[in-house]
């Protein structure tokens, strides 16, 4: 492995098999211990978070994953719902570099203009109005300011499902350069690693 840190794609060895029931004991532990108040998971999948319920004495607080109107991740916000799961939607504007740029998509900009919001604005409410915390992000200080402007209003039904119905979902954080190794390790492939769900 680099110095530098890991390689993209990862080397053999770079990306290793998941304990996840030791890894998830050490992390009851840290709250049984008063060191930490809540415990949780981020980019698991139904597979994996059945898994974890299978054996933990406890639930996870939180799932963080990729949520917006590209990639709505339905099943997964159902399965967390049903479990006293909050869910907190990362990437919540979709992305330029990942090829779903929601904030220049014709219905969420239709919808910003008859609300007389930003799209990022509509993209946050949504993530909101299904229940989710979001966290967007944002270099730039307007932006910020923008996006916290969204618990005064809200989208109606009719619109909101208009978002819920955008077409052609896709992940934009696929992790295919972080994770997968098509020759060695647990991950040759993007579906193995989100356990052929997509």
């Amino acid at each position: 492995m680099s110095t530098r840190g890991a390689s993209k794609p990862p080397q053999a060895g770079d990306v290793l098999d998941f304990d996840m029931e030791g890894v998830w004991r050490e992390m009851e532990k840290l709250v049984k211990e008063n060191l930490v108040r809540d415990i949780g998971v981020c980019n698991f999948t139904i597979t994996k978070l059945n898994k974890l319920l299978g054996f933990a004495e406890l639930i996870p607080s939180v799932c963080q994953m990729e949520m917006h109107p590209g990639w709505r991740n339905d099943q997964m916000l159902e399965l967390c719902k049903k479990n006293g799961i909050h869910v907190t939607a990362y990437s919540p504007l979709g992305s330029q570099e990942g090829g779903k740029d929601l904030i220049h998509d014709q219905t969420v900009d239709r919808i910003a203009k008859k609300l007389n919001k930003t799209p990022g604005q509509v993209l946050v409410k949504w993530g909101l109005q299904r229940g989710t915390s979001v966290i967007p992000k944002s270099l730039n200080p307007d932006r910020i300011k923008e996006n916290i402007k969204v618990f005064d209003w809200v989208i109606p039904e009719q619109d909101l499902q208009a978002l819920s119905s955008i077409s052609d979902q896709k992940r934009v954080m696929d992790g295919e350069d972080i994770f997968v190794n098509k020759t060695q390790g647990p991950f040759r492939s993007v579906a193995d690693l989100w356990d052929h769900e997509d």
